[in-house]
């Protein structure tokens, strides 16, 4: 392990060892073992991926798993903390998931274009792209996520953005999906989870209700026969809200920003400030250096 690694690449992973090996080495194998370290923190994995992690720990000098914890989180979000806390780094690349292969070169390039950007910027800010974000250690620490079940990405960039601290990168696939195909009734079960997520951290039941009825009225009041997907997706929130509120009311629950308690307003702000590489140098004034990306970068990075 390195003694004082720059970067720390910050992994979660839950029951996921199908996919979990070829997963973390595609993201050591193609980072500089003097700069960067892999984090791992494992969520009480019960399918045999700790037996994975720690016969990777043994291969890779770079690569750390943080297993038997005395304290487990009940979601995502609590071991995303938990990974900053574990992390040495002053920068932390994080979000990457161990059902996803990393193309060869695709992380240093991201660090490339967070650090070109980063003298244009006034204060700390996260970069968010696709499967793939990076921001200071210090930041995370002092933003953390809410170990909420499902929306704790949208929660997390509400205020992240109420502080202008998140910059969001459009860009191409940075990876291939190796594993985790959901099943219906998985996908049902984290939609719900995510609206009674939403509605904890600070989401009005309203506005829920008006953006369902508004975003796609066309649909539901007009186009109905011809539309039929979307008709019964709308009627779908229309019922699973209302039960998600009601589930909602018995946990801990968090405010969100003034500016973003309505639903809509956060999909309204990422579609006004996603930008990609090229828009993101005009603005701030700043270039990347496109030999210093890998071929795989810079289709991902710096599509035609």
């Amino acid at each position: 392990m390195p003694n004082s690694p720059r970067y720390s690449i910050a992994v979660c992973n839950y029951n996921m060892v199908d996919t979990l090996e070829e997963s973390l080495r595609s993201m050591a194998d193609q980072v500089d073992p003097e700069l960067f370290e892999v984090v791992v923190v494992d969520g009480g994995s019960t399918d045999g991926s700790q037996d994975v992690l720690r016969r990777l720990e043994a291969e890779y000098d770079h690569l750390r798993a943080v297993l038997d914890r005395q304290e487990e989180m009940d979601w995502l979000g609590g071991d995303r903390n938990v990974s900053f806390e574990e992390s040495r780094g002053e920068y932390v690349l994080e979000s990457l998931d161990t059902d996803d292969r990393y193309y060869d070169g695709i992380i240093e390039d991201f660090v490339t274009i967070y650090h070109a950007l980063e003298p244009h910027v006034d204060g700390d800010f996260f970069l968010s792209g696709t499967g793939i974000n990076m921001a200071p250690r210090s930041l995370l620490l002092k933003v953390p996520y809410y170990d909420l079940g499902g929306a704790e990405d949208r929660d997390f960039w509400r205020r992240l953005y109420a502080r202008d601290a998140l910059i969001w990168l459009d860009h191409g696939p940075v990876s291939d999906q190796i594993g985790y195909h959901k099943t219906l009734r998985d996908r049902i079960s984290r939609d719900v989870h995510g609206k009674i997520s939403d509605f904890q951290s600070g989401i009005s039941f309203p506005s829920t209700i008006a953006y369902t009825l508004h975003h796609e009225h066309y649909y539901i009041l007009e186009e109905r026969r011809s539309r039929p997907v979307e008709f019964v997706k709308r009627l779908y929130d229309l019922v699973t809200y209302p039960y998600a509120y009601l589930k909602s009311l018995s946990g801990h629950r968090h405010d969100a920003p003034p500016e973003f308690r309505q639903r809509g307003a956060l999909e309204r702000r990422i579609a006004e400030t996603r930008s990609t590489v090229p828009e993101l140098e005009s603005e701030y004034g700043f270039r990347v250096d496109r030999d210093a990306l890998s071929p795989a970068g810079r289709e991902a990075y710096l599509p035609d």
